[in-house]
């Protein structure tokens, strides 16, 4: 499947904010390792930001995902958020 535009000018702005290699900084604090369902570190950027900015739950996270990508179980999503935690922080510390 074909990886979902960002149309979203608020996000936009957001990624313009962060530091430029924070994709990069996924793989290395091993929030990321391969593609699958979540195929980028910005496709996982968003999960992390429908989970914690929109307030979603781990189950309509996992179905935002399922439109675009496939199934992905809550679980999955669980696993997922919890991988980042380590990068989240230091992109914080970085924007802040």
């Amino acid at each position: 499947m074909k990886q979902p535009q960002l149309t979203d000018t608020l996000f936009d702005d957001f990624l313009q904010e962060l530091p430029a290699d924070f994709q990069e900084q996924a793989y290395e604090l091993q929030a990321f390792a391969r593609a699958r369902k979540i195929r980028s570190p910005l496709q996982l950027l968003q999960l992390v930001l429908l989970y914690c900015g929109q307030d979603l739950s781990l189950r309509s996270c996992a179905g935002e995902v399922a439109k675009l990508q496939g199934y992905l179980s809550d679980t999955a999503v669980t696993k997922r958020l919890a991988a980042c935690v380590v990068w989240i922080k230091s992109l914080l510390k970085r924007v802040f």
